[in-house]
């Protein structure tokens, strides 16, 4: 069964722990969700694109790595903004769903 959730959702609760680039972002929603929910990077990078049009992101590129032939990582941040609407999203989905543990972990 798929998962309904969107990877602008899953990109701004990833966001809460802290910035990070693209492929480090799809990891940590997938081990935060232990695999529940596994993002591709197809629907990944124009999601962080739409959320920085919409002021809830923002990004800069990292130092030139040699292992990516001296091109530099894409790091990503939330704003006050996106912060906002990340713990908005947050509180929703709790409300709806409780705090979300498995049945037998109450």
């Amino acid at each position: 069964m798929d998962t309904p959730v969107t990877a602008r959702a899953a990109l701004l609760q990833s966001l809460i722990q802290g910035n990070g680039y693209g492929l480090e972002l799809i990891t940590r929603v997938e081990r935060r969700t232990k695999g529940a929910i596994k993002l591709g990077q197809g629907s990944v990078y124009p999601a962080l694109r739409d959320l920085e049009d919409e002021g809830l992101v923002k990004s800069w590129d990292g130092d030139p790595l040699p292992e990516r032939g001296g091109r530099p990582r894409r790091y990503y941040e939330l704003t006050a903004q996106g912060r906002r609407a990340a713990v908005e999203h947050q509180q929703a989905v709790v409300g709806l769903f409780g705090n979300l543990q498995p049945e037998g972990a109450r």
